[in-house]
């Protein structure tokens, strides 16, 4: 199954490209769900929403959609004194009433936060769930991380992004993650569309998602389109 869609929706700058310019912004997830079937949020990354809004989003799409919501800084930035697997398993009950509409927690490592495997299996065990690891130092890419990643049926995010090291394409376990945050014309979004095919192939699930410009959502609806009918 592959979801696609673009790293938030919450844009008013986008009426009149993706909304219709007079949609308010109480409909715009609404909206978005009719034609996407995944978004990437990052205000999880300094605040957790509390569950009324979780509850209201899970009420405002359909079972096929899925919300993957960045970790807490807190998880990856702190100082190592800092109780980062409490806060991960505090993160994992918070995040609960998503229910089964919850994807992939996507657990982002700053570039000075260099391999660590014991943190990333406490991190992913605390979880308890499927994360996309995104690692922002080429340290992480070995072997010992991708041990960790598989024994926890998650996912190493590959990063399109011209200051961050990209992360190898790898099958480790039955998630896939891709985060395209360029702009793309046809012809750029073309490997990436052959490459997104090939995890569909090999993979339960694949993420993509693009990054927030207004050009994005339709990005992800051509995606969408090529896949093959299943």
């Amino acid at each position: 199954m592959l979801y696609a869609g673009t790293s938030g929706f919450s844009y008013a700058g986008w009426k009149g490209t993706f909304y219709p310019a007079t949609l308010s912004g109480a409909k715009m997830l609404t909206f978005y769900a009719e034609r996407l079937n995944g978004v990437e949020l990052n205000g999880s990354f300094y605040r957790t929403p509390p569950e009324t809004t979780l509850l209201k989003w899970a009420a405002d799409t359909p079972a096929g959609f899925r919300f993957c919501m960045k970790a807490n800084r807190g998880l990856t930035y702190s100082a190592e004194a800092f109780d980062k697997v409490g806060l991960a398993r505090i993160l994992a009950e918070r995040l609960a009433p998503l229910g089964e509409r919850l994807g992939p927690v996507l657990l982002q490592f700053p570039p000075t936060r260099q391999l660590n495997v014991g943190l990333l299996d406490a991190l992913l065990g605390a979880l308890a769930r499927p994360v996309a690891a995104e690692f922002r130092h080429e340290s992480w890419f070995c072997d010992e991380t991708y041990r960790v990643i598989r024994a926890h049926q998650s996912a190493l995010v590959v990063t399109d992004e011209e200051k961050w090291p990209r992360a190898p394409t790898l099958e480790l376990g039955p998630i896939a993650y891709f985060r395209l945050r360029r702009g793309y014309t046809t012809s750029a979004l073309r490997p990436w569309i052959a490459q997104v095919k090939s995890a569909v192939a090999m993979h339960d699930e694949v993420h993509v998602y693009f990054k927030h410009d207004p050009e994005s959502p339709a990005l992800a609806e051509s995606l969408l389109r090529a896949m093959p009918a299943r």
